[in-house]
């Protein structure tokens, strides 16, 4: 018979050992992802590029308009969104539209890597959510994704909590998601795209 805590232990290494498989599974996939991309008709789904460091340098779960009060795309984030843009454009992957998130790193993000886009709700940090919205939430964002059927490519730029509440992968800042549309809110996911691997 297993223990409490020996079934703990069992659940992370297995969580461990996966994590791992798909981290090197996902790396070795890279170009692949981008040459589905190409294809168009796609799903991106991508983590906001990186943030400034520390509590005083504003807050991840407050919304400002203003954005003076919010914590803020660090110089390390813009560069690395302003160099994901040119990937997406020295590979001349065709983009249909951009949506993100209202809050400003998101917002910023797409304004910088694809020179702007469209807040939606559905986008939102899902942490700040009641539990029954933001299940309503992520049962809205399975249905954006999985009825997509564009000719280009939908960019969706949002956080980790929305990612992680769709996926089993492991998103690092500015890494994304591509994922094939299957109709309805049912969807495939074809490859990943790790800002680390592709520099």
């Amino acid at each position: 018979m297993i223990s409490k805590l020996n079934f703990r232990v069992l659940c992370v290494s297995i969580l461990s050992v996966t994590a791992l498989f798909c981290a090197n599974n996902t790396y070795a996939n890279n170009d692949d992802a981008w040459q589905k991309l190409a294809e168009g008709g796609k799903v991106v789904l991508m983590r906001h590029a990186a943030v400034v460091a520390g509590q005083e340098n504003g807050s991840l779960m407050l919304r400002d308009s203003s954005c003076k009060k919010e914590r803020n795309l660090s110089a390390e984030g813009e560069n690395v969104a302003r160099a994901l843009g040119k990937m997406f454009r020295d590979r001349n992957i065709q983009i249909a539209e951009v949506r993100h998130s209202p809050f400003c790193r998101t917002t910023d993000t797409a304004k910088i890597a694809f020179g702007g886009g469209t807040p939606v709700e559905y986008l939102y940090v899902l942490e700040l959510r009641a539990p029954e919205d933001a299940a309503a939430q992520t049962k809205k964002l399975n249905q954006i994704i999985g009825s997509y059927s564009g000719k280009g490519n939908l960019v969706l730029i949002t956080h980790e909590p929305n990612i992680n509440a769709v996926s089993f992968e492991l998103l690092k800042q500015s890494d994304f998601l591509v994922l094939q549309p299957a109709g309805g809110d049912k969807f495939e996911e074809i490859g990943v795209v790790r800002w680390e691997a592709s520099i």
